[in-house]
This record gives C-alpha cells, structure tokens and sequence, in this order.
C-alpha cells in the first residue's frame, strides 16, 4: 500500500473512529440537567448507561467480525447510519425514556463500528494503527464531554444542541469514507459470522488471558467514573456544579489518560500495564478521601492519577494482544478485547447503580473502590512474579 494511501486511510478512519467515540460521552455532561429538569431519577440515569454498554456489547458479539468478510467500509456507513439515527432521536427527546432509546441505538452503532474501524486503522498501518485506535477513546472522550458541558452552559438549547452538530458530523463522516480505498478483500461466511461469539485468534489467546486481570479493573473503573463520576464529583463539590462539571469529570480522566500514553510510545506491554496498576493503586485512595472530605481538588486529582493508569493499561494490553493477529483475524481479536473491556466497564457499573439505591452512594463507592484496589494489587503482584513469561509469547510472532 503506498504511503500516501496508507496515510489517508489512518487519518480518515481516526477522525470517525474519533467522532463514534466522542458522541458516546458528549451525553455524560447532561446527566444532572435530565435529572434536574426531567426529574429524572439515578436508576433512570444509570439504565441509560447501560443499555448503551449492552446493545454495544450484543453488536461486537454479532457484528465484531463482519468487516473481516464484507470489508471495513459497507459496515462502517452502516454504523454511520445507526448514529444518525440515534443523534436525532437525541436532538428531539423530551424525556428519559426517548433518550434510552437513543442509547439502545448509539450502542449498536458503536459497537459495529468500533472493531471495523480499529480493524481498518490496523490494515493501514499494524503498530500506529493499534497504537491510533488505543488512544483515540481517551482523546474523543475528554474532548467531546468537555465540549458537550460547555454547549449545554452557553448555547441555546442545552440538551440538543450538541446532537445537531454530531449529526452534521456523522453526515460528513460518511462522505469522507467515499475516498478511502477497500483495505481488505470479501470472503465468504458473513452470516455465519453474525451467530453470537468472541473470535479471539488462536495465536491471540494465551496473552488475552494474561492481561485480562489488569484491563477489567481500568476498565471498571473507567465505568464508575463515567457513569456516578457527576454524582461523586457533585458531591465532593458540595452538591454544587451540573453540566461543566460532569463534563469536567471525563475530560480530566481521559486525558490523563491520553497523557500517559503519549508519554510512553515506546517500552514493553508487561511494563506499561505495571506502571498502570501503580496509577490505580495511587489514584483510587485519593477518589474515597475526597467523598469523605468532601473536597473536589481531591477527587479530580485522584480521578486524574487514576486515569492515567486507565492509559497506561490500554497501552500495554494493545502491544501486548495487536501483533498477534493477521489482516483477516484483526476485527475478530479488536471485538474480543473489546467485549472484555466493555462488559468490565458496564456491568459493575450498572450493579453500583442499583446498590445506590440500597446502601447509599458513598458506601457503594467505598465497595466499588476497594474492590477495585484489591484486584489491581493482585494484577501487579502477578505481572511482578510473572511478567517476562507474559512477554514471550507477543516476541515470538
């Protein structure tokens, strides 16, 4: 593939990879104005968090390796399609449930075009293209909660207004795929693809388990602080602040995270992921202390150490899993990984959500957290005794 091509396909495939993303935390910042103008209530709140990580996760399942036979962009206008659809279904909701519908929607359009376009960033180019698809979430995310909160403070129209414009986004989107060439070839077996599963390539699989421990406990936290992240955050602000700064929670998180894995390009995947879990460990402490004290420097400090954790271990586990995979196997193993990091991201989450309601929110977050930091403890304690074994198998390919 000439330079030039290659070029065109990562930028392209990064911007709309960027924009799916993006859109799926422009709505985090709105949370506190449905519930203050909607009356609508946590469980409500967190049922639209979830049902967006369960259509996202039932999409990679069915849909996760039908680029691999079809080809990167047929499924990726297809994705585009579905946005639309949930972007509008957004721009005119006037109540919880029409939102949840809309997260039924982004989800599933999220999931089919996640593993697609991170495939075709692959294709492109196999190191830049994991190492592009591995940071843009963090990027998207802190740049379009942020700009989500800041539409809804001071443009007309606080809970649409940013849904125009992500429509108007994914039209261009969809444009732009007319000049970015086919990266794969059509094989058969498409519908026999769409039957439930996680196809992890063989060579793949051994190291998917090794950095499992680590990627659920990032990735669980990553769920706790963009779906109850406002409330805490509200919290340790005295109650005080809506959209600015739920919006605020996401983008110190995720560019923490973005942060981290711009500054550590280069070193080993078993390393990263160590360095990662000694963010966590540091980072998780300071989020409790802040509910206790009540102080919002602390919880956006320690969210903020925590996130970079989140990058660090994303960084890691994609140099560790992406080199393992041929051209025809990579939407496969890119809809495994993120089935893991989804499931480990929606499910605690949503089960928090409901303990709530039981147990009060600072107890939930106190059981959330320390199991969190028990589970990162025995992350780093094995990649301590067994990280050079974790190594080989990724080298020897």
């Amino acid at each position: 593939m000439p330079p030039p091509i290659r070029t065109k396909i990562l930028w392209i495939y990064s911007v709309i990879l960027f924009l799916f993303l993006g859109a799926s935390a422009a709505i985090t910042p709105l949370y506190p104005l449905y519930h203050e103008q909607w009356q609508a209530t946590l469980p409500m709140l967190q049922a639209a968090f979830a049902v967006y990580a369960l259509t996202l996760l039932l999409a990679l399942l069915c849909f996760g390796s039908l680029s691999d036979h079809l080809g990167r962009r047929p499924v990726v206008w297809l994705a585009i399609a579905i946005e639309i659809s949930a972007m509008l279904q957004f721009s005119i909701a006037g109540s919880i449930a029409e939102v949840i519908r809309g997260r039924a929607l982004q989800g599933l359009a999220t999931g089919i075009a996640t593993s697609a376009l991170s495939a075709g960033l692959q294709d492109a180019h196999r190191e830049r293209g994991g190492l592009i698809s591995g940071m843009i979430p963090m990027g998207s995310m802190a740049a379009l909660a942020l700009g989500s909160a800041l539409l809804a403070k001071f443009a007309p129209q606080p809970l649409h207004f940013v849904f125009y414009i992500l429509t108007a986004a994914m039209i261009i989107a969809a444009c732009l795929l007319f000049i970015v060439p086919e990266t794969v070839s059509r094989i058969p077996g498409a519908l026999v693809s769409l039957w439930p599963r996680v196809h992890v390539p063989h060579a793949a699989r051994a190291a998917m388990w090794r950095i499992a421990p680590a990627s659920v406990a990032v990735w669980a936290l990553a769920g706790l602080l963009l779906s109850l992240g406002p409330t805490i955050a509200r919290i340790a602000n005295h109650d005080s602040g809506g959209a600015l700064l739920g919006g605020s929670v996401v983008a110190v998180v995720m560019t923490s995270a973005l942060v981290a894995m711009v500054a550590h390009l280069t070193g080993s995947g078993v390393s990263l992921l160590r360095r990662g879990a000694v963010a966590v460990l540091a980072g998780l402490p300071l989020v409790l202390i802040s509910l206790h004290v009540v102080s919002s420097p602390v919880f956006l400090l320690g969210a903020s150490i925590a996130g970079a954790g989140l990058g660090l271990t994303v960084q890691g586990s994609l140099r560790i899993i992406v080199p393992l995979a041929e051209s025809h196997e990579r939407a496969g193993l890119a809809a495994g990984y993120f089935v893991m990091s989804y499931l480990a991201f929606s499910a605690p989450a949503f089960a928090a959500g409901f303990a709530v309601n039981v147990i009060g929110l600072r107890e939930t977050t106190d059981i959330y957290v320390v199991i969190l930091l028990i589970l990162t403890t025995l992350t780093l304690r094995s990649l301590n005794q067994h990280g050079t074994a974790t190594v080989r198998p990724a080298r020897s390919h």
